[in-house]
């Protein structure tokens, strides 16, 4: 299966946001990694585990300074990120019910390659540019 490499397309040029995204790929890759090897329901669950809570803190990062700084595309990035962690959900779903299957990493590897990378290129990419132009500077 694919895994994502950070690289310097996905900088959104805003150092905390970026730090965070790296963290988000590492845990999706580390998903697909442990279905592939088959390391165990435990740890595919701890790992799905980690994801969702990570995504809801970095989220609310993103979505926290986007109110602070009344930024206009607000609406469309939190209904972007209300659809991953749907997604992500039903992921974890399909594990419990079915366990590690082809069809499950084969789900995951698609949702890398395309929604995050889509998402970090695309609406990321909006925030960042924003605030740049805007000369705000997220701590």
């Amino acid at each position: 299966m694919a895994k994502i490499e950070w690289d310097e397309s996905l900088s959104i040029c805003v150092e905390l946001v970026d730090e965070q995204h790296k963290m988000l790929i590492e845990k999706l890759n580390d998903i697909n990694q442990a279905i592939e090897q088959t390391l165990g329901a435990e740890k595919i669950l701890k790992t799905f585990d980690f994801m969702i809570n990570y995504a809801d803190f970095h989220f609310s990062t993103e979505e926290k300074h986007m109110i602070a700084n009344k930024y206009p595309g607000y609406q469309e990035h939190k209904k972007a990120h209300e659809e991953f962690k749907g997604m992500i959900n039903n992921m974890i779903e399909d594990f419990k019910e079915e366990g590690a299957t082809e069809g499950l990493a084969n789900a995951i590897n698609t949702f890398l390659m395309n929604w995050l990378v889509k998402h970090i290129k695309g609406v990321d990419q909006k925030f960042g540019n924003w605030l740049n132009e805007k000369g705000i500077c997220l701590a």
